[in-house]
């Protein structure tokens, strides 16, 4: 179904609304210790962590920069020293080339290292993220239905002129675009005013329930984990922590089933 404008309550008319997530399973992954660095904890023994369909996970780092180097590991951005990251059993650690690029343009990624282009309106910016070639009505239409749903719609302002909230629900409705299955968040607690910050949680919240993506978030704060569904925590590249907050899946009712 493709509708030329949409209302906040009105999903269904986004093609691919209601989906699984993609499930992703990281095992003894780490990165060597450049030259320089403090290793903090240490090298460890490597992240193992499997994530269900649909899940959304906070991961919580000592230090901070594990968990956003964990984030691009499987975002397909870097790859680790040793281990193995797999997306829906695609192991991403080992795609080059054509198939690297396929994978990037499928899942969602929203981070502050990666801004609006200041010299394309906020629509294009939304399209910026597919190539220019699969951009068709359809998927015109769907980024005027995600700009809505995400609070963007009838932002005319230049894109530096707009507030860093502003930025950030465009910045979502641009990782949507794709209808990815796995969705990857660096925290806006770390860029953004508390209250803002708030708010485009409440809105990521609302995205990952409305849609079905799995959420894998770098968390910067522990205040962040509370609005998503699981905590892991990590002392170096080693698992400290794992904790159910939320949830009403398979996963988590066996998993509380097993603790139980």
């Amino acid at each position: 179904m493709v509708c030329n404008r949409l209302s906040a309550g009105n999903a269904a008319c986004l093609p691919g609304a209601v989906q699984a997530g993609a499930t992703v399973r990281v095992v003894a992954v780490g990165r060597e210790e450049a030259a320089g660095d403090d290793p903090g904890p240490g090298r460890g023994t490597g992240v193992t962590v499997e994530i269900p369909s649909g899940q959304s996970v906070a991961l919580l780092s000592r230090p901070a920069g594990v968990a956003v180097d964990l984030l691009d590991m499987v975002a397909g951005l870097r790859r680790p020293a040793f281990g193995s990251v797999l997306v829906d059993g695609l192991a991403v650690d080992r795609l080059t080339g054509a198939g690297l690029d396929r994978y990037r343009a499928g899942r969602g990624l929203v981070s502050a290292r990666f801004p609006l282009l200041a010299s394309r309106s906020v629509p294009a910016n939304v399209l910026a993220a597919l190539p220019s070639g699969r951009v068709d009505a359809a998927t015109r239409d769907r980024a005027v239905g995600l700009l809505d749903l995400t609070g963007a719609a009838g932002l005319a302002a230049p894109v530096r002129a707009l507030s860093d909230e502003q930025q950030w629900r465009v910045l979502i409705a641009r990782a949507l675009l794709p209808s990815p299955r796995l969705v990857l968040v660096e925290d806006p607690a770390a860029v953004l005013d508390p209250p803002s910050a708030t708010v485009i949680w409440d809105l990521l919240t609302d995205m990952h329930k409305r849609f079905g993506f799995t959420l894998l978030v770098a968390a910067s704060r522990p205040a962040t984990a509370i609005h998503c569904q699981r905590l892991i925590t990590l002392a170096g590249w080693t698992v400290t922590g794992d904790e159910l907050l939320s949830g009403d899946d398979p996963w988590t009712r066996g998993r509380i089933d097993r603790i139980g």
